[in-house]
């Protein structure tokens, strides 16, 4: 049976710093939304780095432990039907180094990690070039690093290159089967999920600069090397999270069935 889009476990609030409306998108109000669209589970995920052994970036420094606090206060007020998790989105500055431990990981119901923010050029580790090999060989060095990493529950929208969106195609092409299949078999041995983000689809107003069919095959390795699957909006706003249903495109494609999902957020 095809795995149905009714949980998000990647949605921000006014919390991040880069939330498109932190007048509106609260806790109370993406949940309100998530019950009018039929979605079961919503996890928030807002950026947090509690890791004190490595120096935060002046963007991180203020979006600390104190994130998950507000958030719990804000949630205690709240009684909905939609079931409530409580995570976040860490990040890497480079192999080996996490904006989180694993014992803040573990106050957490889950932890998403990006493995790709590379468009922070100044403080998270740049390729050694700008050709889509370059690109290729840094995003397996971070994906593979973040998989062993023991913080996190799912990849937040791998192998998607920030800051390079124009190569992406080529970028993904770059990388073999065999190589995918190592990278996903090492998430797998971890019990490390990938997101289907709403991230992987070609925008329907302005250019497309690439094909559906890049992040279907990536996903499509994935489950072949026996991933589990989180489904999130990266939604900064409420616009983003009514994106959400648009996920069952890619799902369908790949094939991605109810046993495909991470138990986390398996019905």
């Amino acid at each position: 049976m095809a795995a149905c889009v009714d949980h998000d476990v990647h949605v921000h609030t006014y919390l991040s710093d880069c939330c498109a409306d932190k007048e509106h998108h609260r806790p109370a109000a993406i949940l309100a939304l998530a019950r009018e669209m039929g979605v079961r589970t919503i996890g928030f995920s807002d950026h947090v780095w509690m890791n004190p052994a490595i120096e935060p970036s002046g963007w991180y420094r203020k979006q600390d432990a104190t994130q998950i606090t507000r958030l719990r206060e804000d949630l205690s007020a709240i009684r909905t039907p939609v079931r409530v998790l409580v995570g976040c989105e860490a990040d890497m500055r480079a192999p080996g180094q996490f904006g989180i431990t694993r014992d803040f990981a573990a106050t957490l119901d889950y932890t998403l990690l990006s493995c790709s923010h590379f468009h922070m050029r100044d403080f998270v580790e740049q390729p050694a070039g700008d050709t889509p090999g370059d690109l290729a060989r840094h995003l397996l060095s971070f994906f593979t690093s973040g998989v062993a990493s023991g913080v996190a529950t799912s990849i937040a929208h791998p192998f998607l290159p920030c800051g390079h969106m124009a190569q992406y195609d080529a970028i993904v092409a770059a990388i073999s089967d065999a190589a995918f299949a190592d990278a996903f078999g090492a998430a797998a041995a971890n019990r490390v999920a990938i997101e289907v983000t709403c991230a992987f689809l070609p925008p329907d107003d302005g250019p497309r600069t690439w094909s559906i069919e890049t992040p279907a095959r990536m996903l499509s390795l994935a489950k072949r090397a026996g991933c589990r699957f989180t489904f999130g909006s990266d939604a900064h706003c409420a616009e983003h999270q009514r994106k959400l249903p648009l996920l069952g495109r890619l799902i369908d494609v790949v094939g991605i069935g109810v046993e495909d999902v991470h138990p986390l957020v398996r019905p």
